[in-house]
């Protein structure tokens, strides 16, 4: 009789074990991720993008398209006509492109070091040596668990903390979905020392990965008239 009871408490364990999203460890979701990603040529897919600072929200949405390593074309559209842009970002490789179609201005800036690197699209970090220079940890959530859905949270470690206010903290968020393992969601918060956060979350829809891209997609042209602040001036 002892020896059934344990079993069936083993038993029992062991499937809120595997309910409760825990049947990966974060190394392996990680692994799996990185695996997928290196895998992948290019994604590309809708987004919502809401932005939350103190009690102010903001919603915005759009469509991506990312080329690996380092290329990227961000589309927002107007909130009552997704057929209209209003905004357009375009990483080439060498700078960043950044047009407002409202009042016809173009920045353009170049890429920093770590960007040039390969970026993790949504984020702007660099993939390379995340799991080194990052802390990451598993986010439980029942929910999203039970759909194949894990969160991985990311921290700087100590040492690689390099903003001149030292009480302001980052944190990075990355939802990868089982399967094809590839991000379907990105957070990036940032906590500021008087303790209010800014929180920028990216839900992606309709991903499609590997597909046949216009040849000049990351290309990007000035528009006519526009109004160019070249920040690579400085």
């Amino acid at each position: 009789m002892k020896r059934m009871y344990w079993s069936l408490a083993l038993l029992c364990f062991l499937l809120c074990f595997v309910v409760s999203g825990y049947a990966y460890t974060v190394d392996e979701i990680y692994t799996n991720f990185k695996t997928a990603y290196e895998k992948s040529k290019n994604f590309s897919a809708e987004f919502e993008e809401i932005t939350l600072y103190k009690t102010r929200k903001s919603i915005a949405h759009g469509q991506f398209t990312f080329g690996k390593p380092n290329l990227l074309r961000k589309e927002y559209v107007a909130p009552k006509d997704p057929q209209k842009i209003i905004k357009t970002i375009v990483l080439d490789g060498a700078y960043v492109w950044s047009y407002a179609q409202v009042i016809n201005q173009v920045n353009k800036q170049k890429l920093s070091k770590s960007q040039r690197r390969e970026l993790i699209p949504g984020i702007g970090e660099s993939l390379e040596g995340l799991s080194e220079n990052w802390n990451m940890k598993l986010v439980p959530d029942e929910a999203a668990n039970s759909k194949g859905v894990h969160q991985i949270q990311l921290t700087p470690k100590d040492r690689l903390v390099n903003r001149a206010d030292s009480n302001v903290k980052e944190i990075l968020e990355i939802w990868v979905k089982e399967g094809e393992w590839l991000p379907v969601q990105f957070g990036h918060v940032i906590v500021y020392e008087d303790g209010s956060r800014r929180n920028v979350i990216m839900k992606l829809s309709k991903i499609q990965r590997d597909k046949e891209l216009p040849p000049n997609v990351f290309k990007f042209v000035i528009p006519k008239n526009a109004e160019v602040i070249d920040f690579t001036e400085n």
